[in-house]
């Protein structure tokens, strides 16, 4: 075991092991790696004989289906708690375990974390204006998911764990590293062979990632209906030319979609040729705009959504979200920093 891991291993189950209740959360509307994260640091709790209580504040119709049902799946076996039940359980010596973000505005306990004796974050997001402000943070963006680093916790600590926590850590795995096509090391293949031993089924991480048809329906309307999708050229000189696409649903605006709707919108843009970056816009309230920022060239998307005021991310993957805002205006603000920041 590395000196790195030993240490890794050490602090957070030293962090654990002192307080008396763990409380553990993800980004809103969590995704496999926030979901299988979170379960991991549960069990890693469990096995410590802690209180632990995972915090998901979301409607449930605002769940991914498979997000959906891994939490039904688990109810007998993990507390999923949403934020009111969080505050009304929470001593002096409680601690919360951020997990997959370091943001603030994308927790939902955003405006409690004074209430923790201590907040810890498990991120592999670049850190910016809007990171939690806490002593406590193992935050590398070079690891591959939050997945990773708490399998690797748990293994290093010896922690039993079935095949239903494996297909949730796996599943987190191969989210975020795109099944293996970004942020993959040596470290990230060996923790996945390693799910996979103790028994993670690829069929079943496989399933939950089957497009459903009405969601994919949906995204492809977004893309493609009555000129949402707008292409832009960026060139500092002829030899540096970057496409990047806007897409906002430009007939109905108003229209209200899931986080995991918009950010797949942004992923599927990176499938044509025509784009090096994609940014795609679209309303998850009456009031909230979701950004979602993807790119496979220099286009620093990170850098870009990091100009807003709660916006950031990797150079391949960012977002942002603004409160009360003009939509048409958000883009073309970031078409305006686009131009001054190439190249990157």
């Amino acid at each position: 075991m590395s000196q790195e891991m030993l240490e890794l291993k050490g602090f957070i189950n030293s962090m654990i092991n002192s307080a008396s209740k763990v409380y553990i959360i993800g980004h809103k509307e969590p995704d496999y790696d926030a979901i299988g994260a979170s379960i991991g640091i549960s069990l890693l709790a469990k096995k410590q004989g802690k209180e632990s209580y995972i915090v998901v504040d979301d409607m449930e119709a605002m769940l991914d289906p498979g997000v959906k049902k891994i939490i039904d799946d688990n109810r007998n076996q993990f507390n999923f708690i949403n934020r009111e039940q969080c505050l009304s359980t929470i001593d002096d010596n409680s601690i919360l375990i951020v997990c997959d973000t370091n943001k603030k505005y994308l927790i939902s306990l955003e405006h409690d974390l004074k209430k923790f004796k201590k907040v810890i974050i498990i991120d592999h997001h670049e850190e910016d204006k809007n990171t939690i402000d806490t002593p406590y943070k193992i935050i590398d963006p070079e690891v591959s998911s939050a997945c990773e680093v708490i399998a690797q916790v748990l293994n290093s600590s010896k922690v039993k764990y079935d095949e239903n926590i494996a297909n949730y850590l796996l599943a987190g795995i191969i989210l975020d590293t795109k099944r293996y096509m970004k942020n993959t090391s040596h470290k990230t293949l060996d923790v996945a062979k390693k799910l996979m031993l103790k028994g993670a089924d690829s069929d079943y991480v496989n399933s939950l990632f089957l497009t459903d048809f009405d969601l994919d329906g949906k995204i492809q309307l977004l893309i493609h209906s009555n000129g949402n999708t707008v292409i832009q050229e960026y060139a500092q000189d002829e030899f540096n030319k970057k496409n990047v696409t806007f897409t906002i649903n430009r007939e109905k605006p108003e229209t209200i979609y899931r986080k995991v709707e918009i950010a797949k919108a942004a992923d599927k843009m990176l499938k044509y040729k025509v784009a090096d970056a994609s940014f795609v816009f679209g309303y998850i309230t009456d009031h909230t705009i979701q950004i979602s920022a993807r790119s496979r060239s220099d286009v620093d998307v990170g850098k870009i959504m990091g100009k807003l005021e709660t916006g950031g991310g990797n150079k391949t993957s960012a977002g942002g979200r603004i409160e009360n805002g003009n939509i048409f205006e958000i883009e073309k603000q970031l078409m305006g920093y686009i131009k001054t920041d190439l190249p990157t």
